[in-house]
């Protein structure tokens, strides 16, 4: 089983934290020796603490480059639509 310490600072990966949650998008900013914070995608922007060893359902898997730019101009597209 995965577990929050196998994923690496500035990268991007879907994953499913627990048995029957939904799927997340999610991006490691910081680690200390014990715990990492991470950057939740959704709705809002969330950020939030988890300990290394905590493990993770389902690491879905981890977003390439491109994939991140793509998401990014989808949502770079509605903010413009906004203002």
């Amino acid at each position: 089983m995965k577990t929050y310490a196998d994923l690496e600072v500035n990268h991007f990966y879907l994953i499913i934290e627990k048995k029957d949650e939904a799927i997340e998008l999610v991006q490691p900013l910081f680690a200390t020796n014990e715990c990492i914070l991470l950057e939740q995608y959704d709705d809002l922007e969330l950020n939030f603490w988890r300990k290394k060893s905590d493990a993770i359902f389902e690491l879905v898997e981890e977003l390439t480059e491109e994939q991140v730019t793509e998401y990014d101009e989808l949502f770079e597209e509605d903010d413009e639509e906004e203002d």
